[in-house]
């Protein structure tokens, strides 16, 4: 190996493409060919911006290369499984949170007028990330872990929010407790 002082920043010497290659065996994948090309161009996109502080080149890419090879498959897992629609049990939540989710795709699109405006006022008072986790909970048919994922909050927040949400509707008299 070398010190690094001698790697050129346009290419990518041969004891870098070993390390790529190491690296992307450490991981399951089917997709080995274009992780090895994610790495490569990590690698590339580092020698064009070189930190001059790095003492250690070797062990600095490694360590990067690993952690880059590991945000890869995990984002890749995940576009995977929303692409083919797998969904992961959920928590279970109590009866008043499932009501609530359940209803939350009706509520919408009431014919009732009345009913309407009293939620239409109800929803001038929700904060904005209220009405967004709102109207992502609609998208998601309810589902909490989707829409954590997706608004890239914690799934307790969303739990937290909902709570929020029901008393607001409990308010307008929209719920009632059971």
């Amino acid at each position: 190996m070398t010190d690094g002082r001698s790697t050129q920043a346009g290419g990518i010497e041969s004891w870098e493409l070993e390390l790529i290659s190491k690296v992307s065996r450490a991981f399951r994948t089917n997709d080995r060919e274009e992780l090895e090309a994610e790495l490569g161009r990590k690698l590339l996109e580092l020698k064009n911006r070189r930190p001059s502080d790095i003492r250690r080149w070797e062990s600095y890419l490694a360590k990067m290369l690993y952690n880059k090879a590991s945000n890869w498959v995990r984002d890749t897992r995940y576009r995977e499984s929303r692409a083919i629609g797998l969904t992961e049990s959920e928590p279970t939540i109590d009866d008043s949170e499932e009501r609530f989710t359940s209803s939350l795709a009706i509520v919408p699109r009431l014919e009732n007028v009345d009913l309407a405006i009293i939620l239409a006022d109800m929803m001038e008072e929700l904060e904005p990330s209220l009405k967004l986790l709102w109207e992502t909970l609609v998208e998601e048919k309810g589902n909490q872990a989707q829409v954590a994922r997706r608004l890239g909050i914690h799934r307790n927040t969303v739990r937290l929010w909902i709570r929020k949400i029901q008393e607001l509707l409990e308010r307008h008299g929209l719920i009632g407790r059971d």
